[in-house]
């Protein structure tokens, strides 16, 4: 396979992981209508890049808090090891600014997060 493929494959693996997340926050109580609708006009790389380099914190970002479930949200999913090819360092530079002014200890948080994933974004 092609680096291209590689990057296309790896690419619809996070879409179908943000559509998952959707819905797993919606059974919570949460629909992540905005972030739906970039997903469907943007895609999915696209939308977690707009979303994590707009200066002002979304309120998706500000609700995942209340919820204590800024573990779904598109600043730590951009930290992912096995996602970092699709975002450049400025992107994920970004989204750990956001999530450290909300006090998250992104290290810590990042290493639950993969330890309850896998690579291939299985839960």
């Amino acid at each position: 396979m092609n680096p291209t493929d590689d990057r296309a494959a790896l690419s619809r693996r996070f879409g179908a992981e943000m559509v998952r997340g959707i819905r797993e926050l919606a059974r919570e109580g949460y629909n992540a209508n905005y972030f739906r609708q970039m997903l469907a006009t943007h895609g999915p790389v696209e939308a977690a890049r707009r979303l994590v380099l707009d200066p002002t914190p979304s309120e998706g970002l500000w609700r995942l808090q209340q919820m204590d479930r800024l573990d779904m949200s598109v600043e730590m999913w951009v930290q992912l090891p096995w996602y970092q090819p699709l975002f450049e360092p400025e992107v994920r530079e970004q989204a750990r600014k956001k999530l450290e002014a909300l006090r998250v200890d992104v290290p810590t948080e990042l290493a639950r997060l993969v330890g309850r994933l896998d690579p291939d974004g299985e839960r």
